[in-house]
Formats: structure tokens, C-alpha cells, sequence
């Protein structure tokens, strides 16, 4: 985590946001309180602000509507996904016009389009054979059936180009959890004996993708997301600084047991508009504002007083992080964890 105190709000570090959606903007259909006007904010600042999303599915329009009634300043160019990573990538190595199987929905099929390259679906007869498709993209698609999956093996089997705008096992709804794209690829990936290349969060070239549209210095950018596995580590992989957001679904259980440190860990995106304070150790315990902690065998003793939440979650993960990072088995960190896990589904912003 971060290792420098100032007086000045922690967004003034930077000239661009790359900011994830889902658990920081929004939670499904609903607004999470206070990310519009925090984000209305930082743009006034003169931050730039792109919003990168794993969705291949939604074109880019689609997604700023929904961002835009929320409050939040958004049009399709600030939008960024892995469809148009993808699209991006088969663009630099197909000669212009190229044939792209389009394996997902109107998203894929769009940033292809836009790439420059031409869509190509499957109807209702067999599907394209090698001479007429370049290459395959493949993100998700509520309507994908069984013949489009049997086409882009058909293809696939000839060796041609194969991208996968990510690989996220699962797609969260309402009711749980239903297979991703990721589970789809790898469908693909066991009949044919080989993988694609994968474009979305963790991997960096969504991030590269969202860079130049933010024309930033990777130095002067911050990633946000609130998943650990995909935000914070895709924003490492790509030399970004990172805040982690806690109005998502991973707590601090889940990072201590992951091997990833976020620069900053953040109450909700207001907080980017606060000064930052580094947790401070001293002799035996670490301590951020009001709140002191101290890493006793598996469990973690909190001296709260009255401190916030996020004070005691910043002074309680800088004890784990540094156990961690001493070989702390994970799942004794796992169990200290609860206690900030708790602390946490116990606020009133809980997504719990």
C-alpha cells in the first residue's frame, strides 16, 4: 500500500482514471452511493476518466447510457472494453477489411466494425469455412449456440488467429453465478488442444487499449476496480497504481490470501477526493488516524476508538500485507482477515 503522506486529495497524484464498473459504479442495475457525484468531481479536477469493462457483450454507447443515468459524466468514447481490445489486436496483425469469425454479441461484432476489420457471423447453415474467415474473436453472446461454437473449432483446427476478449470463468447475476466467457473458451480450448490469446482485465492489453485513449502517462494513471483477481492484478501487470475499492465483493480475506497489494485501499471512490495517509508501524502494531492494530498468532487486535471503518481496515491489511510478505501462511491470515471482513459487512454500505 501506499508508503507517502500528503495534504493534497490522492486524485491529484494523477491525470487519468481507468475505472471498473461493476462493484465501483454500479451494482447490477443500481447506482453505489456517492460514485456519480465522486466521479462528476474528479472530471471537474480535469482528470480524465475512461470506464474498461470485461463485458464484450454491451457496446461501448450502451454502457455510457446506463453510466450517464446514473449521474456519472460518460459518452461511448470514455467506455473501453475488451470487445475493442481484441478488435485492436486482430486489427495490427490482418490486413485491413479482414474476415473475423465474430464469436460473441453486438459488441464483439461493433469493435470489429470499428477496427476496421469485417464482421462475420454464423447463420443458420454450417458457418464460414477457413477460405473466407482471417481469424477468430470470441467474447460472450447470449445467443451463441452449439453450430457457433462447432464453426470456430472447425476454424480453429486450421491454426488460424484465435483472441479471447478475457477469461473470466464466471458472469454474475442475480440469482449466482452463470458461466463466463472464460468457461466458453475454455469449451473451445479442450477440443482443440489450444488456447487464445486473452485481451480483458488481468491481462494488459485492455489497459494499453485505455491509456491511449486517456493519452496519460502510465506513470500518471490510476486503476480502480473493486476485484482483486482481475482489477488489482491486471493493474500491476500493466505498471499502474491501483486503488482497491471496498464497495465490491472482495474483502480483505481475499487479498491477504492473493499475492497482490493495491497502492491504496479506498472506502468508495469518494475517498479520491481525500488526502491519503500511509499506515504507519510502530513497536509491535500499525496504526492509521484513530485506529491501531496488532498481528497476535491468528488473530488481530483492534483498537478502535473512533476510528472509521477505513481506518481500521487500512492499519489491519498493512499488518497482514506485512506478515504476508514474510511467509504467514495465508490461512492464518485468511482468519485474522475476518475481523476487517466483518467490520465491513457490518456498515451500513455493505454489499452484503
Amino acid at each position: 500500500m501506499d508508503t507517502e503522506t500528503s495534504t493534497q486529495p490522492l486524485i491529484a497524484r494523477y491525470d487519468g482514471v481507468v475505472c471498473d464498473l461493476d462493484g465501483v459504479v454500479y451494482r447490477g442495475a443500481d447506482a453505489v452511493p456517492g460514485a456519480a457525484k465522486a466521479l462528476q468531481d474528479i472530471v471537474a479536477r480535469g482528470v480524465r476518466v475512461v470506464y474498461a469493462t470485461n463485458n464484450a457483450s454491451r457496446i461501448p454507447s450502451e454502457v455510457a447510457t446506463q453510466i450517464a443515468g446514473l449521474g456519472a459524466p460518460a459518452t461511448a468514447s470514455d467506455v473501453v472494453s475488451s470487445a475493442q481490445a481484441g478488435a485492436a489486436r486482430l486489427a495490427t496483425d490482418l490486413s485491413p477489411g479482414a474476415a473475423v469469425l465474430a464469436l460473441g454479441g453486438e459488441g464483439v461484432v461493433e469493435a470489429l466494425r470499428d477496427a476496421g476489420l469485417t464482421p462475420v457471423v454464423v447463420g443458420d447453415d454450417e458457418g464460414p469455412g477457413p477460405d473466407v474467415v482471417d481469424a477468430v474473436l470470441q467474447g460472450f453472446g447470449k445467443e451463441l449456440r452449439v453450430r457457433d461454437f462447432e464453426t470456430a473449432a472447425r476454424l480453429l483446427t486450421t491454426g488460424m488467429p484465435w483472441v479471447a476478449t478475457n477469461d473470466d470463468a464466471t458472469l454474475p447475476l442475480p440469482w449466482g453465478q452463470s458461466p463466463g466467457n472464460g468457461a466458453y473458451v475454455d469449451l473451445l480450448a479442450l477440443a482443440l488442444g489450444r488456447r487464445p490469446l486473452v485481451v480483458g482485465k488481468p491481462h494488459p492489453p485492455l489497459y494499453g487499449l485505455a491509456l491511449e485513449r486517456l493519452g496519460t502517462l502510465a506513470a500518471r494513471t490510476l486503476a480502480v476496480g473493486d476485484r482483486i483477481g482481475t482489477d488489482i492484478v491486471g493493474a500491476e501487470a500493466a505498471d499502474l497504481d491501483s486503488a482497491w475499492v471496498l464497495t465490491g465483493v472482495d474483502r480483505p480475506s481475499d487479498l491477504v490470501a492473493s499475492a497482490s497489494s493495491p497502492t491504496y485501499v479506498v472506502a468508495s471512490l469518494a475517498d479520491l477526493l481525500r488526502p491519503y495517509a500511509a499506515p504507519l508501524a510502530d513497536a509491535g502494531g500499525w496504526s492509521y488516524g484513530a485506529a491501531r492494530v496488532v498481528l497476535d498468532g491468528d488473530d488481530l487486535v483492534v483498537e478502535r476508538g473512533s476510528a472509521d471503518p477505513i481506518e481500521v481496515v487500512r492499519a489491519g491489511l498493512a499488518a497482514l500485507l506485512a506478515s504476508r510478505d514474510e511467509g504467514a501462511p495465508s490461512e492464518h491470515l485468511r482468519r485474522a482477515a475476518a475481523t476487517l471482513d466483518g467490520l465491513l459487512d457490518d456498515s451500513p454500505t455493505s454489499t452484503r
